[in-house]
């Protein structure tokens, strides 16, 4: 977490442990922030500051080398019986879509 000072903008990542907040009252608001007296006798008025984002660094991809099969296997044919006629294959169809609607 980060502290900055309102009045001279000096930062610190935490509040000294020999300082001593000054301004007890609860009125100054959560906008302002609270009032320190240091040891060397300074006054800061320190808020905290957001915490900046997380940086990520996306995944780096691992390129892999494929290597290619020694023999590729031989494609299997299927023989497919011929239809006579378009005119049969079709009226088998419409024959079937019909049996289906029944």
């Amino acid at each position: 977490m980060t502290w900055r000072c309102r009045l001279c903008s000096v930062e610190w990542t935490e509040i000294p442990d020999d300082a001593i907040e000054i301004d007890l009252s609860k009125r100054r608001g959560a906008r302002r922030g609270a009032l320190y007296r240091f040891s060397d006798g300074t006054v800061h008025e320190l808020r905290k500051l957001p915490s900046p984002p997380i940086k990520v660094e996306p995944p780096v991809e691992q390129i892999q080398e494929v290597q290619p099969p020694e023999k590729l296997p031989e494609p299997e044919v299927v023989e497919v019986p011929e239809i006579e006629d378009e005119l049969a294959a079709i009226t088998s169809l419409a024959a079937a879509f019909n049996r289906i609607r029944k």
